[in-house]
């Protein structure tokens, strides 16, 4: 009997231990689940650059974790988003402050972000609003590196009518430099060729909340960044909105970044499901109060956009861009700061 009762033991132990290896194998398998075209590579991820005090990244992060999207056999996307490719993407780009929209599941962000940056002490607030599509902004950052000042703020003021999304904007300091301190405001405008004149609408809304805030805390420097959404003008196209969107920033005196690559997403474009996407600009970065020196190193696109060089991408079935399909249509940005000029200006 007493021999019987150890077999038992040993077979329950046994079964627990299989059970338990295979919803990690299957919770791995799901995780990484996705096209088997390219991932994300070290030399899509961005090195350090010298001098280079404060990295900040922009990234649409389409619809985290994109669980509810429709699956199309030949040419759709994944039913969720490769987390392995997202995390290693998350932790490669390296930051010091993320501004991301479309983080859709907020509970399940925060363990990821935490998992992909390691040892960095990060933290994050997400937006209240997320616009009809319960599409969240979020700030987040090293805590080793930058504090929070205050809570983050909700700009309902970009919420002209039903649907849209707010803005969101958070004080931060820096702990490396004494006294250096910046407002960050993400924001996620409406989208689509027809809706120009709601983005202007909203833009001229930011400006004027930008304006009445640095009249309030007394501090000049402003980072803005986010999806613009700047798909063009109906009469002056691209150039005729980026003319426009830089006309009612520069009026509070933000000033674009500029983009060398030249896109930062992809989409269909109007040739159909070819299976052949289309370079757009849609994602851009303005400061304020920042001296002429403070940019160590701009504007550049990884993930796809890189892998492509902002030409056409190619991605037919067995041939499937793996971080396009799997992670977002969208490429993180980086750009890099340097304390010394942004001391000087406080």
């Amino acid at each position: 009997m007493v021999t019987k009762s150890k077999l038992l033991v040993v077979l329950v132990v046994v079964a627990i231990a299989c059970v338990a290896a295979a919803s990690l194998f299957l919770r791995g398998h799901l995780r990484c689940a996705g096209f088997g075209g390219p991932g994300v590579t070290a030399k899509e991820l961005p090195p350090r650059g010298a001098g280079s005090d404060l990295r900040v990244v922009t990234w649409n992060v389409r619809n985290f974790p994109l669980d509810e999207r429709p699956q199309d056999d030949d040419l759709g996307y994944s039913r969720r988003t490769n987390i392995c490719d997202f995390e290693k993407a998350l932790g490669g780009l390296d930051a010091d402050l993320y501004g991301l929209q479309e983080v859709n599941d907020i509970r399940r962000f925060q363990p990821i972000l935490k998992r992909a940056c390691g040892k960095r002490m990060m933290q994050v607030r997400f937006s209240p609003g997320g616009g009809r599509f319960g599409q969240h902004l979020a700030i987040a950052w090293d805590d080793a590196v930058l504090e929070l000042i205050g809570e983050p703020m909700e700009i309902s003021g970009l919420v002209l009518e039903p649907g849209m999304r707010p803005a969101f904007a958070g004080y931060l300091r820096s702990r490396r430099v004494e006294g250096v301190d910046f407002t960050l405001v993400v924001v996620h405008l409406e989208s689509g060729p027809d809706n120009f004149g709601d983005r202007r609408r909203q833009n001229r809304a930011l400006a004027s909340w930008i304006e009445q805030w640095i009249d309030e805390i007394g501090d000049p420097d402003v980072i803005v960044l986010g999806d613009f959404n700047t798909t063009g003008s109906p009469r002056g196209g691209l150039a005729g909105e980026l003319q426009s969107v830089d006309a009612i920033l520069g009026r509070v005196g933000l000033e674009r970044l500029f983009n060398a690559l030249g896109c930062t997403s992809y989409w269909e474009g109007r040739g159909g499901r070819d299976g052949v996407q289309q370079p757009s600009l849609l994602d851009h970065v303005f400061l304020r109060g920042f001296g002429p020196d403070a940019v160590a190193l701009p504007i550049q696109p990884w993930l796809h956009c890189a892998r492509w060089e902002c030409s056409e991408l190619v991605s037919r079935p067995g041939e499937e861009d793996g971080t396009f399909w799997d992670v977002s249509d969208h490429c993180p940005l980086t750009f890099e700061l340097r304390s010394a000029e942004l001391e000087g200006q406080n």
